[in-house]
């Protein structure tokens, strides 16, 4: 048992498992008084389903009404309808539940006594606050004031956060932040860009993520400028999801589900799919901080091989199929099979769904395409290949910020353009004009690499030009869509595209060689087997020169084969470090008895199972 003992001191106590939810909004959609009865009660059982510790719960608890006293009446239905939820519930105010002005915050208090008050800025206490379960930490911040709202966070809130966050105990391995307006809907809230104070502090000090509503919708991505903290928008909670224009993959109901082992931090979010008047479906998931980095590689591909389907990879893709729009069809003779041909104007291929976001990428980029044309329209940005953006509901905001757009100019000329901020614009032009609109394919690719800050540009696999060194890269961009052929559905590309390619990684010039020579978009940066399977029957090699007088009396004592079936050279075939493996397992079990296997995995188990103490709900 010394083994079992050595075990026990050694396993990390910081190996923690730990489930919470986290929904926004769950105020009525009109047709209810306060909160929405036909979605809360129900997301309240359906998030009991996955054992959650911690609910949080982002703002706009109810409707609100003007007064105080009908806003606290309010909220005793809120309380009605999450009595039953199984773990704390911790909330934020949003600005329906401070419609009632001065005095909120007192009434707030009453109503939620168990929410902390005492290490709290001035006049905050219950509403800006944090709470610790084991390793995690979650701090609250109300960015809704009581009286003038400017959608902002306090003065002191602000400094109060950053204090909280430089003092965060060693013990601590995740930081998670709620309030109930997102800093990426940058011109309709006081919160600033992410160049700003608020998103800066969290960036700062390594917050996993910042859980939001405000928008009756689901919206999460990284929003860059430094670190990797997610924002996630989950107004998912029962409010009015017709607001126009309607995105019906990210407007639904429903709520996050956020699990915590170790140092992975994995993010589910759960709808009703199949219309049973459950929240039990799952529509997304992603992965918020792991231990290991991401896989990189080819996000997205449209061969055009008669679908807009994504064919990229399981492992990298952002599963985003296409749709034709405006006169956007297919023909046969494609640079490899059918291509998509496009009519200029609004002719375009839409990539959207509820993973959209996967393809906001603001760092390392390579974009790749077959193009064929025998004319290019006139201006900067009158033939565009492909752009990740939106302008739907504000034109200058961080969140429908371009994260990339490849276009040529009217004499030739290939360029890249993004935007950081409130839609400040990046525009890289190539050092050379190319001549395309000669009807034949060509091969256009542009790269940006993030941390030199320079981009380059190839055209039928040679570089184009030198490098072009930029300042900033893209930030926001929360909210785009992938439009192929044309600039967010017009002023559109006249011609054929084939091969759409997008990677979140540079590809070097010898990569870039091999796609023009007709090497597939995954091929390019697939990893190269390091351990092929040699051949598995293989042809025989008879003896050139048998022995002519073979020894007729066999040794009368061979020694036995204590493996016939075994390999006889393990490290051929599996190599030295999967020899070395074995014969640590080997080394470690020896000796021990057979129930000695399953008593390690159960405490291993038990260890990563450890949850701190509970404590009561009022």
């Amino acid at each position: 048992m010394a083994l079992l003992s050595l075990l026990l001191l050694t396993t990390p106590a910081s190996a923690t498992d730990l489930r919470f939810v986290v929904v926004g909004d769950t105020q009525t959609d009109g047709s209810h008084a306060s909160i929405n009865w036909d979605v809360l009660p129900t997301l309240v059982a359906d998030m009991n389903a996955h054992d959650p510790t911690v609910g949080l719960f982002v703002g706009d608890l109810v409707g609100g009404t003007g007064s105080v006293s009908g806003t606290v009446s309010q909220w005793g239905d809120f309380l009605t309808a999450v009595a039953d939820f199984d773990g704390h519930v911790l909330a934020v105010p949003g600005n329906h539940d401070v419609y009632g002005g001065a005095g909120t915050f007192d009434a707030w208090r009453d109503t939620f006594p168990w929410l902390p008050r005492d290490d709290s800025p001035p006049g905050e206490g219950g509403v800006t606050y944090t709470w610790t379960e084991g390793a995690v930490r979650f701090v609250s911040i109300t960015s809704d004031q009581e009286g003038y709202n400017p959608y902002n966070v306090s003065t002191e809130g602000l400094a109060w956060l950053a204090e909280v966050l430089a003092e965060t105990p060693d013990d601590i391995e995740h930081t998670f932040v709620m309030t109930h307006h997102p800093v990426s809907f940058s011109t309709e809230g006081g919160l600033g860009t992410t160049s700003g104070d608020f998103w800066q502090t969290l960036v700062a000090h390594d917050v996993v993520g910042l859980f939001t509503g405000h928008w009756h919708r689901y919206q999460p991505a990284q929003l860059g400028n430094g670190g990797s903290t997610w924002e996630t928008i989950i107004g998912t909670g029962g409010g009015y999801i017709g607001y126009e224009p309607i995105r019906p993959e990210q407007q639904v109901h429903g709520f996050l589900l956020v699990e915590v082992t170790g140092p992975e931090v994995v993010a589910t979010f759960y709808g009703d799919a199949d219309g049973d008047g459950h929240y039990d479906d799952v529509l997304d998931s992603f992965t918020m901080r792991s231990a290991t980095p991401p896989p990189t590689g080819l996000r997205l591909h449209y061969p055009f091989d008669g679908t807009p389907d994504d064919a990229a990879p399981p492992e990298t893709t952002a599963a985003l199929d296409g749709q034709l729009a405006g006169g956007a069809a297919f023909i046969e003779d494609g640079r490899s099979g059918p291509a998509l041909r496009l009519g200029g104007g609004s002719d375009t291929v839409v990539g959207r769904s509820i993973h959209a976001y996967r393809m906001s990428l603001k760092d390392d980029l390579t974009l790749s395409a077959w193009v064929r044309t025998d004319t290019l329209g006139s201006g900067a940005w009158a033939n565009p290949i492909a752009c990740f953006a939106t302008s739907d509901l504000y034109s200058e905001d961080e969140e429908t910020n371009y994260a990339w757009w490849l276009s040529i100019d009217g004499d030739g000329v290939p360029q890249l353009f993004w935007e950081h901020d409130n839609g400040t614009n990046v525009t890289v032009s190539a050092t050379e004009a190319t001549a395309l609109a000669d009807g034949a394919w060509h091969h256009i690719v542009a790269t940006r690499t993030a941390e030199t800050r320079t981009t380059r540009f190839y055209i039928d696999g040679e570089a184009l030009g030198d490098p072009v060194a930029f300042e900033r890269l893209p930030t926001g961009a929360s909210r785009g869509l992938v439009y192929v052929g044309s600039d967010l559905g017009s002023s559109g590309f006249a011609g054929d595209i084939d091969e759409l390619c997008v990677y979140d990684e540079v590809l070097d010039d010898a990569q870039v060689a091999a796609l023009t020579a007709g090497e597939g978009c995954a091929a390019v940066v697939a990893e190269p087997d390091p351990d092929p399977d040699p051949d598995p029957d293989p042809d025989p090699d008879p003896d050139p020169d048998p022995d002519p007088d073979p020894d007729p009396e066999p040794d009368s004592d061979p020694e036995p084969d204590s493996d016939p079936g075994s390999d006889p050279d393990p490290a051929g075939a599996h190599g030295e470090d999967s020899t070395a493996d074995k014969a640590g397992c080997a080394h470690l079990s020896a000796g021990l008895p057979l129930w000695s296997g399953s008593v390690l995995l159960w405490v291993a188990a038990s260890l990563r199972r450890r949850r701190s103490p509970t404590a009561p709900f009022h």
